[in-house]
């Protein structure tokens, strides 16, 4: 559990919640920016424009800048999910109210659907992925679960039997919705849980889970440096921050691929 300080002292070294939690949206934005400005309408275009693997490896090979900026983008977008899924379990540990922060997740996980829908697959509807936000409320629910069941159990045994079987639903449940990051968001979640008390080990654990979806996913160890700097202060009022930029950042990348005809 992060170090928590008087309201009339502040830290005087490290970042606060805010500043991490506007790097992880600074990286998000970078990632969903190089996702629709650029790898969408570049692949669509070689596709189009490629009969063969050959004819689409020299499509790609003459557009190789926009690839490169493409996967530079999107590597800096690897680190924003841990920096989310650490702040998800540190609003969890300080809320006043569980149920309104479970509750307010969930909505604007509903609202942001279509934005992202349409963002990432140019329809209003599409339900084979669900967006970053159900996995967060899928990871809130499991971690919720978990915090009770510890309050119950006085077994160790019987505490870790519970604990693999609710760590088990939640990955199913985003497993079958196909949430983003699927199983291994919620892993990474439930680790920044369990070893709250030992912020590098959750880190190195969770983000060594997240990498688990392929090798593109390394860059997420990055998260690291500002999760060790955290100081455990709150920062600047976001509360809604985050919610609100969610959908309206889609939204407008969404808005702009189309103007510019992309």
């Amino acid at each position: 559990m992060s170090n928590q300080y008087p309201a009339n002292e502040k830290p005087l070294f490290g970042i606060s919640g805010s500043t991490v939690k506007l790097i992880a949206m600074v990286c998000m934005l970078l990632d969903h920016l190089a996702a629709i400005m650029i790898e969408q309408p570049l692949y669509q275009n070689a596709l189009i424009s490629a009969n063969s693997q050959s004819e689409l490896d020299h499509f790609l090979a003459s557009h190789n800048t926009l690839v490169m900026a493409g996967s530079f983008l999107r590597s800096v977008g690897r680190i924003a999910f841990p920096l989310f899924a650490f702040l998800l379990v540190e609003g969890f540990l300080h809320t006043r109210s569980k149920l309104k922060y479970c509750r307010n997740l969930f909505i604007m996980a509903l609202l942001a659907e279509i934005p992202f829908d349409l963002a990432f697959s140019n329809s209003a509807w599409n339900f084979t992925n669900q967006n970053t936000l159900f996995t967060l409320t899928l990871g809130l629910l499991t971690i919720w679960a978990l915090s009770q069941m510890e309050q119950a159990c006085h077994s160790s045994w019987l505490t870790l039997f519970y604990t693999l079987l609710v760590t088990a639903a939640g990955c199913g449940a985003a497993y079958l919705l196909h949430t983003d990051y699927t199983l291994y968001g919620i892993l990474a979640i439930v680790l920044f849980y369990l070893f709250r008390t030992q912020r590098t080990t959750a880190a190195i654990l969770a983000c060594g889970a997240l990498s688990m979806l392929g090798p593109e996913q390394w860059f997420c160890f990055l998260a690291l440096i500002p999760i060790l700097k955290y100081n455990g202060s709150r920062g600047l009022r976001l509360k809604y921050t985050f919610y609100l930029f969610y959908p309206l950042h889609l939204l407008v990348l969404y808005g702009a691929a189309h103007i510019m005809g992309l």
